[in-house]
């Protein structure tokens, strides 16, 4: 899941460096009584502005598959190996940042709605710049941002 970046580099800082890091185990509690509870804390997810990068690269993920296989389809000249690749490495990102989206799905309601729409926002940017970008290299290899 998505520990596992989190683990490898616990593990480099303890080769490298010498630093280990201790974690506090805990488990949930059965009952809804969590005023008690002396880790009652660490139970609660804090919504952060560092939540739009992982959300902004699901979407444009999704984006790009649903814009290879148009491209594909509605092509002259089709060319499936590049659909083929480009999916599966999309979907394997997807894949990666399964967890995270089963987090902010069961989340729903409590999610702030600036998130979602910064996560769009940012990634209609990054795909505006990249279709620019893209096109001035068929006009002549020339990158004019106006």
């Amino acid at each position: 899941t998505s520990a596992h970046f989190v683990a490898v580099l616990q593990g480099i800082l303890k080769v490298i460096a010498g630093i280990e890091i201790s974690f506090t185990l805990t488990s949930k509690s059965s009952t809804g009584d969590d005023e008690d509870d002396e880790f009652a804390d660490l139970y609660l997810f804090k919504w952060t502005a560092l939540m739009i990068l992982p959300l902004m690269i699901i979407v444009l993920n999704i984006v790009a598959i649903l814009f290879a296989v148009c491209r594909t389809v509605f092509s002259e000249n089709p060319q499936w190996s590049n659909l083929v690749g480009g999916s599966f490495f999309a979907g394997w990102v997807l894949v990666h940042m399964y967890p995270f989206a089963k987090g902010l799905m069961g989340r729903r309601g409590r999610t702030p709605t600036i998130v979602y729409v910064w996560s769009g926002l940012i990634a209609i940017c990054f795909s505006l710049l990249y279709i620019t970008i893209k096109n001035s290299e068929i006009d002549g290899g020339t990158f004019w941002l106006t």
